[in-house]
């Protein structure tokens, strides 16, 4: 079955009687006749079939199956005014109050040192940020849009993968060399252990080793509920920290903290960047995505393995030890 402009027109003249529950009004909306909606109404009912309406003298009330119809039709209605909006709105420069949420490590290490460039890039949107280490709920607070980790089950929101968040164990040099290096995940019961626990809830964030060592019982020498006093405190020597790949690389590159384990880990988790699924993405929103994307993809650190890190910023370190 074709779809051609009379049928387009039977289409829109449905959906505003079915809003309307009056042909008369429907009429006023559309700036016809309410004789053309009737007609229009009346030959697509004809072409499928099925009457859409019930009829009295004073309104009509859609049929089970002009609701069904309606549903549909609507949907493509709202689709194609989408994405007129959108061809339009790209002409637009990107501009007004950005309300952003991120988490406090990835705010501090990953977007703070590419704000700048934004910033010159983008100088009539006004960023507003928060460091938010909760489960945000972008709809019910009014934001553009926020990092977050793990799995999206939202279907009001969309995401756009950023990657897979890798961590390392490290420690200094001068702990090492006073305690010694483990060989596996095992030794570790022999070792000061630095943990991270979620801020809202308490909860002490796993090791990411893989089986059959992801269930250990660690040492809890130290617990912070901020990574950068967990790097603090392994750049200081007071034990083996869990770190996100990209807070700890700096710090291995200078030989401040040496990478131990790194065969034993796995990835856990991912990060993405997500917004609400309102029509018509604004260019403020399209221009911070896809300027955080770009630049996420441009830091090779962010988002590997921590073998591989080891391995890259062995290169810079003369007679590095090799990390197990």
């Amino acid at each position: 079955m074709g779809v051609d402009v009379e049928s387009l027109a039977g289409v829109v003249a449905f959906v505003y009687a079915a809003e309307q529950q009056s042909y008369v009004a429907a009429a006023r909306v559309a700036g016809v006749s309410p004789s053309a909606i009737g007609k229009a109404v009346a030959r697509l009912e004809s072409r499928l079939g099925v009457r859409l309406f019930n009829r009295t003298t004073r309104s009509i009330s859609l049929t089970e199956e002009g609701a069904v119809l309606y549903e549909r039709y609507k949907r493509i209605l709202d689709d194609m005014d989408d994405a007129e909006a959108t061809v339009s709105r790209s002409r637009e420069r990107p501009r007004g109050r950005l309300r952003v949420s991120v988490p406090h490590i990835v705010g501090h290490h990953l977007l703070m040192p590419i704000l700048p460039i934004f910033a010159e890039r983008f100088p009539e949107i006004e960023l507003d940020i928060d460091f938010e280490d909760r489960v945000i709920d972008l709809v019910a607070e009014g934001l553009d849009v926020v990092v977050r980790s793990g799995e999206l089950a939202d279907a009001r929101l969309i995401a756009r993968h950023l990657g897979d968040q890798h961590f390392v164990v490290c420690g200094s040099p001068d702990y090492l060399k006073r305690h010694g290096r483990p060989e596996t995940p095992d030794d570790l019961s022999r070792h000061a252990c630095i943990h991270f626990k979620y801020p809202s809830s308490g909860r002490v964030a796993p090791w990411a080793f893989r089986p059959p060592c992801e269930r250990l019982l660690l040492p809890r020498s130290l617990t912070f509920n901020n990574t950068d006093a967990g790097l603090r405190a392994a750049r200081d020597g007071l034990g083996l920290a869990h770190l996100p790949v990209y807070v700890a690389e700096p710090d291995m590159r200078t030989g401040n903290l040496v990478p131990v384990l790194t065969s034993f880990m796995v990835p856990y988790g991912s990060l993405s960047l997500v917004w609400p699924s309102n029509r018509q993405l604004s260019p403020k929103v399209r221009a911070f995505v896809d300027f955080v994307v770009a630049n996420f993809a441009a830091r090779p650190d962010a988002f590997r393995p921590a073998a591989i890190t080891a391995a890259a910023t062995a290169t810079y370190l003369p007679n590095a030890p090799a990390s197990l």
